[in-house]
């Protein structure tokens, strides 16, 4: 019989257990609509003029801005698993996780305007090289000046406080108070509810990659997995005791029993052995099957 779990949020004040945060990145598109080439197609497709658009790519041909935009993105994608959803644009961060997540984020920061200043040092030339690879695209005044370059790029991150319920400090009256409160304690309580169905979530779709990669075929062969099949659960298990800001039981019996499942298991031997691998696959179903995800 499976386990009921309704993911409900407890009764708790975040305030002390979890802050905001909001993780800003931005880095210059070097993308420009090109009108002449734009109405040149639509009449071509015998078509309305706002019926297209045709842009260009100002560094075609150079990788040195494609390298931060893939670190901006690796960097929001780590930002992503570190936390718990809130609202758009701004994350729940417990507080079990601040000191490392702080940590990671100022290496990254620091990553990013390191990429930004390499970029920044070699633009001029490569502004003078586009002329050759943008061919009658380009056009020298659609490039930023040089020195206006570094406002076009961002890493800015503000951590706020879990405002408290009930906290208005606007003058209204009691009665339009009373009624904002509660307003905020059912927004609360969503997302709250919401922000703890995350970790559920992401472990279950771990479990079920785990046991599709560890069944063998129909005709009894393995099927290839990487050694990040175990790795990636160690992380997990990591992970999860930090993102249980709620302090779950429910959740934090299904991590101790994937971290039981995993314990002394090597890749290599789930490779070479299909006993090991039906005993770990066992282990991973009956986690699935106790949850009632």
């Amino acid at each position: 019989m499976t386990q009921n779990i309704t993911h409900t949020a407890p009764a708790i004040s975040l305030a002390s257990m979890a802050m905001l945060v909001e993780l800003r990145i931005g880095t210059w598109t070097a993308r420009k609509r090109d009108n002449e080439t734009t109405m040149e197609v639509n009449t071509s497709k015998e078509a309305d003029q706002d019926s297209g658009s045709v842009y260009k790519y100002l560094m075609a041909g150079s990788d040195h801005l494609k390298k931060i935009e893939k670190y901006s993105a690796k960097c929001r994608a780590w930002h992503g698993t570190q936390t718990l959803p809130w609202m758009k644009g701004i994350a729940l961060l417990p507080m079990e996780n601040f000191f490392k997540y702080r940590e990671q984020l100022g290496t990254m920061e620091g990553n990013f305007h390191a990429l930004v200043e390499d970029f920044i040092k070699v633009y001029p030339q490569l502004k003078s090289d586009q002329a050759f690879k943008l061919g009658k695209y380009y056009r020298a005044d659609e490039f930023p000046d040089v020195e206006t370059l570094p406002r076009r790029f961002k890493f800015e991150y503000n951590f706020l406080p879990v405002p408290e319920k009930g906290d208005f400090r606007i003058a209204c009256e009691d009665a339009i108070k009373a009624d904002l409160a509660e307003q905020y304690e059912k927004m609360y309580q969503s997302k709250l509810a919401d922000a703890m169905r995350e970790p559920w979530n992401r472990l279950r779709d771990l479990l079920e990659r785990m046991a599709d990669r560890l069944a063998d075929t129909e005709a009894g062969e393995r099927k290839i997995f990487r050694d990040s099949i175990i790795d990636n659960a160690v992380e997990m298990c990591d992970l999860l005791t930090r993102l249980n800001v709620t302090k779950d039981p429910a959740l934090e019996e299904a991590r101790r029993m994937l971290e039981r499942a995993i314990a002394g298991m090597d890749p290599k031997d789930l490779r070479e052995s299909q006993g090991a691998r039906l005993e770990l696959r066992s282990s991973v179903q009956d986690i699935i099957g106790k949850f009632n995800w």
